[in-house]
């Protein structure tokens, strides 16, 4: 962001009194004997700058960076954490195709939506929609050690989510959103049980480079496809309903 720096001359006695009455802070550019040369990035009315300069300024989101000071990690409040217990269930966000999700989930998912998350792993895809502020979040899996750690990483993320044991065919709901990161193979089984799951937007994914993607595009042509997104060989999409 661009902004204009006032640069100003007062001796050191109208200085201190300046600061008595301007509520905003100052820049002392240099202090010498007789007067101080200050700048401020508000125009003080009563005062002649000896100049005008133009600066740009890095919005605070891009000089602060989360940094770890022995155990602990300090982040800003617009950096959304995500707590997983690296276990038996799948889904540290290390892997391409977690990544590929998050992006995606950040980009379309809408505040105030519920979702499904088909293959919730480890949960760490339910728990960021949660923290976008999703309604409702419904992660299913059929793997038993995927439920249990879907349910302690919620605890570890204060969050609520409905972490249950079960196949797709089995939910006889519907939801504003879907996410599903699983193998090609898998998909061929149940991609029949997911499309009536979701009546916005669905993110499949865990697709592993062309081969995959075009496989799965067989076997939805009923969807519009609204973006293909690609990490390291392994691709995502976003379909609407």
């Amino acid at each position: 962001m661009i902004y204009k720096k006032y640069i100003y001359s007062l001796k050191k006695d109208n200085f201190y009194d300046l600061l008595f009455t301007f509520d905003r802070g100052v820049e002392v550019l240099s202090d010498s004997d007789n007067s101080i040369i200050f700048a401020t990035y508000e125009d003080i009315k009563s005062l002649k700058p000896l100049k005008v300069e133009e600066v740009n300024v890095k919005p605070m989101q891009m000089n602060f960076k989360p940094f770890q000071v022995g155990s602990f990690l300090i982040t800003p409040p617009w950096i959304k954490t995500l707590i997983v217990n690296p276990a038996m269930a799948f889904g540290t966000g290390l892997h391409p195709s977690t990544q590929v999700s998050l992006l995606l989930i950040e980009e379309f998912f809408r505040e105030g939506w519920n979702a499904i998350d088909v293959g919730c792993g480890s949960g760490i895809l339910s728990i960021a929609l949660k923290k976008l502020s999703a309604k409702r979040v419904l992660a299913i899996d059929k793997d038993e050690v995927a439920i249990q750690e879907c349910k302690k990483n919620a605890q570890l993320n204060s969050v609520d989510i409905d972490c249950v044991l079960a196949k797709p065919e089995e939910i006889k709901e519907t939801f504003d959103f879907l996410v599903a990161n699983l193998e090609i193979d898998i998909f061929k089984e149940v991609i029949t049980h997911i499309k009536p799951l979701f009546r916005e937007y669905a993110i499949f994914s865990g697709l592993y480079k062309k081969r995959d993607l075009n496989d799965l595009l067989n076997l939805i042509p009923e969807f519009k496809v609204v973006k293909i997104k690609k990490l390291k060989d392994w691709y995502g999409m976003v379909v609407k309903a």
